[in-house]
C-alpha cells in the first residue's frame, strides 16, 4: 500500500515519515520512504536549481517537472509495491497539486500530470500552521518557502483540497510525539 505524508515546510513530512516506518517494521511490515521531489535524479537536479532560483520556469513547466520527476521513480515504486512493500512517500503528487493550484494552474490539468501512476490508499496532511514553520526552519529557504502570503495561501489550498479529497489531517503543530501518535492510529485504521 501506499502512505503520503503531505504538508508545507517545516510539517514534520520528514520525521513523520520515518517514525511511521520505523513503527511498521516493529509490526513486522517491511517499508520504504520515497521523497519528493527527489533530488538525486536528472530532472530532480533541474528541479532544484529552479528552487534555488538558478533556473527560471514558468508554472506549467515546473509543475510537468515535478511530474515527471516522480515518473523517474516509477519503475522502482512499482517494483517495490510487488514486493509487498508499505510505501511511505514524503510528498507525493498531492504536493503539485496544492502548489499548482496556488499557481493558479487547473485542477483537472495537474491531476492527468500524474495519471497512471500508482495511486495512494492513505493521504495523511500534517497541517503546520505558518508562523510555527517559519519558526522551525533556522536554514536557507527554496522560492515557495520564503514568501510569507505564499505560505498561507499553499497551507489554506492544503486544507481545502484535504476536505476535497478525503486526506486525514493531523495539527503538526503539536510535539512530534503528538503527531506520531496520530499518524500511527491512522496509518493503522488502513492497514490490513
Amino acid at each position: 500500500m501506499i502512505i503520503v505524508i503531505e504538508g508545507f515546510d517545516q510539517a514534520g513530512k520528514r520525521t513523520q515519515s520515518e517514525l511511521l516506518a520505523k513503527f511498521l517494521k516493529t509490526r513486522k511490515l517491511k517499508c520504504k520512504i520515497f521523497s519528493f521531489p527527489d533530488y538525486t535524479t536528472p530532472i530532480g537536479k533541474e528541479i532544484k536549481h529552479y528552487l534555488s532560483g538558478k533556473q527560471k520556469f514558468p508554472p506549467q513547466v515546473i509543475h510537468c517537472l515535478l511530474a515527471a520527476n516522480r515518473w523517474e521513480k516509477l519503475k522502482e515504486i512499482q517494483d517495490t509495491l510487488s514486493k509487498n512493500y508499505v510505501l511511505i512517500m514524503n510528498r507525493y503528487y498531492q504536493s503539485n497539486l496544492v502548489y499548482g493550484k496556488a499557481n493558479g494552474q487547473d485542477l483537472k490539468w495537474l491531476l492527468n500530470l500524474d495519471s497512471g501512476l500508482p495511486k495512494e490508499n492513505l493521504v495523511i496532511l500534517l497541517d503546520v500552521k505558518s508562523k510555527d514553520s517559519f519558526s522551525r526552519k533556522k536554514t536557507l529557504r527554496d522560492k515557495f518557502e520564503k514568501d510569507k502570503e505564499f505560505a498561507k495561501k499553499i497551507i489554506h489550498t492544503y486544507r481545502t483540497l484535504a476536505k476535497k479529497f478525503g486526506w486525514k489531517i493531523v495539527n503538526a503543530s503539536q510535539t512530534q510525539e503528538q503527531v506520531h501518535k496520530a499518524v500511527k492510529e491512522i496509518a493503522l485504521r488502513y492497514i490490513k
